[in-house]
């Protein structure tokens, strides 16, 4: 009898223990949603959020690792721009996850019929006690703006650099505005790669850079290009990309 009861007693304990979310957790992840953005900052009480695109169908491959780690946490949303491979999988993840608020939302271009569904989810904002100014996260969000990839907001957290689609004229531009931006140690590349993005002027002004990541798909639509990777190339940075390695975590 004691046997059983100490079998079942083990079997309890293991399960409560490993089924519940870690608490001592600290790290990020990009997902890999295909051609599209989304990167995920993991603490115990929350997850922030920055991005949640990807592809048709990539939600479901990612939503149990998702919810295992997120579910029942506050999860801050914050929003590069209104472009549909930026935003395409914020519905799902408002199913998923209680207690979903925005931190950061954009102001350009919401005429969009894929950017009025999101917007009437009517997803609260985040407390004022959970604002911006209590956290790490810097942002530099364009004054001007002639098109969706240059209204994108730039956002540093933790010595990583999340550029959204921003090009490179605008990288001129923010580069040196950005306070601590000698500090990246991760980029994640803008406009997933795109040779429009990530020119020489912002990788001089990152020299503690250790590694970028692309979230793109280079057999289907040929990101990261062959002159993104070449200019990475001369700055001998390594380039890791979704597409080969899957979800890819890092602290």
């Amino acid at each position: 009898m004691k046997i059983n009861f100490y079998f079942i007693f083990l079997i309890l304990t293991f399960k409560f223990k490993y089924a519940e979310t870690p608490t001592y957790i600290n790290t990020w992840v990009v997902w890999n949603v295909g051609q599209g953005a989304w990167v995920t900052h993991i603490e115990p009480g929350e997850c922030r959020h920055y991005d949640v695109g990807g592809e048709f169908g990539s939600f479901r491959t990612i939503k149990k690792t998702l919810i295992f780690h997120c579910g029942y946490k506050v999860n801050r949303l914050n929003l590069s721009h209104w472009d549909y491979d930026h935003f395409l999988n914020i519905p799902s993840l408002a199913k998923s996850v209680p207690r979903l608020c925005w931190e950061y939302i954009p102001t350009f271009f919401r005429n969009k019929k894929s950017a009025e569904k999101v917007l009437n989810l009517n997803i609260p904002n985040c407390s004022i006690k959970d604002n911006l100014k209590d956290s790490f996260l810097k942002l530099w969000v364009p004054s001007t703006a002639k098109d969706t990839n240059g209204s994108s907001t730039i956002f540093f957290e933790e010595n990583v650099l999340m550029t959204g689609d921003s090009p490179i004229q605008q990288e001129k531009i923010w580069v040196r505005e950005i306070e601590d931006l000698a500090f990246t140690r991760i980029l994640i590349l803008g406009h997933h790669g795109s040779r429009t993005s990530t020119g020489r002027d912002l990788l001089s002004h990152l020299p503690n850079l250790k590694f970028v990541v692309a979230s793109a798909r280079y057999a289907k639509y040929k990101h990261p290009h062959q002159d993104t990777l070449s200019r990475l190339s001369k700055f001998k940075i390594p380039v890791l990309k979704t597409e080969d390695w899957g979800n890819i975590w890092f602290e």
